[in-house]
C-alpha cells in the first residue's frame, strides 16, 4: 500500500488543514488505523468491495463520501483492493459553514454525503473511471473548495488553533484566553462550538500527536525520552493518554509500526 501527503494549492488553505492518500492495486485486504488528531474530514473511496469503518464494538459499511466528525475512540476502516482511499482533514467550523452539518453533533461520529450532492462533479466520476487517486483527491479538494467559496474563519479561534498547533498542545489555556481578550469559560464555550472539541482536550489530543510522531524517532529508545520531547511531565501520564487514544502501551503500538 502507498500513503502520500499531496501539496495543497493556495486557495485550499484556508479550509483545509492537510490532504492524505492511501492506495492499493493489489486485491489484499488492509485495514487503515486513525487515532484522534483534532480535525473532523471528508472522506472519497473506491473499492470493488463493501467498506466497513469499525469504531470499538459498532460497525458500519460506509458510501464513497461520507464526512466524519472528532473523536476519541481509535477507528479501524477495512478495505480491500485494489482501492484508492482520499482523507481531507478540514478545519472544523468548515463542516458546519459549507456542509450545514454542526460540528458537535459529528463528534463521534459519521454522516453520508448524499451521492446526488457529489456524482455532477466530473472529477469524481474520472477518479473512479481510471482508478486515479490524484483525481480523487482534486476532486475531493474542489467540491469543499465550491461548498466554502462564502467561508470566513473566526479570526480569534483560528489563532487560537493555530497557537496549539504551534506548541503541539503544550500551551496554557489561561494564557491563551487572556492574550486574546477572552474569559477562560467564554474561549471554552465559543471554541468547543467552532471545533467540537474544548481547548484543553484540543491540546491534548495534538500533544498526543507529537507523540506518535516522537515514537517513531528511533533515536528515542526509552519513554521518558519520548514522553519529555513531546511534553508531558513524566512517563505515566505519557502511557496514560497514549493509552486512552490507542488502547495500547507505547512500545507495544511501535512494535506493529
Amino acid at each position: 500500500m502507498k500513503v502520500s501527503q499531496p501539496n495543497l494549492k493556495t486557495e485550499y488553505k484556508k479550509l483545509i488543514h492537510s490532504v492524505f492518500v492511501f492506495e492499493s492495486d493489489t486485491k489484499e485486504t488492509k485495514n487503515l488505523p486513525f487515532y484522534a488528531d483534532g480535525f473532523p474530514g471528508i472522506v472519497f473511496f473506491h473499492s470493488e468491495h463493501p467498506v466497513t469503518v469499525f469504531v470499538g464494538s459498532e460497525s458500519k459499511v460506509m458510501d464513497p463520501v461520507f464526512v466524519y466528525g472528532q473523536t476519541i475512540e481509535p477507528i479501524r476502516i477495512q478495505i480491500e483492493g485494489p482501492f484508492f482511499f482520499v482523507m481531507v482533514q478540514l478545519f472544523p467550523a468548515v463542516v458546519e459553514e459549507t456542509l450545514k452539518i454542526p460540528v458537535v453533533e459529528l463528534t463521534n461520529s459519521c454522516w453520508t454525503i448524499s451521492h446526488s450532492d457529489w456524482s455532477s462533479e466530473p472529477n469524481f466520476s474520472l477518479a473512479i473511471e481510471n482508478k486515479s487517486s490524484s483525481l480523487a483527491a482534486e476532486a475531493l479538494a474542489d467540491f469543499i473548495l465550491k461548498k466554502g467559496e462564502k467561508f470566513q474563519p473566526d479570526l480569534i479561534l483560528h489563532a487560537c488553533l493555530e497557537e496549539i498547533l504551534d506548541l503541539k498542545g503544550n500551551c496554557e489555556i489561561a494564557k491563551l484566553s487572556k492574550k486574546h481578550g477572552l474569559s477562560e469559560r467564554t474561549l471554552q464555550r465559543r471554541f468547543q462550538n467552532y471545533v467540537g472539541l474544548t481547548p484543553k482536550q484540543f491540546s491534548t489530543i495534538i500533544r498526543f500527536q507529537a507523540s506518535l510522531y516522537e515514537l517513531n524517532d528511533v533515536s528515542k529508545s526509552k519513554l521518558t525520552d519520548v514522553a519529555y520531547a513531546s511534553g508531558y511531565a513524566d512517563q505515566s501520564h505519557f502511557i496514560r493518554q497514549f493509552k486512552t487514544f490507542t488502547k495500547q502501551r507505547p512500545f507495544r503500538f511501535r512494535e506493529k509500526i
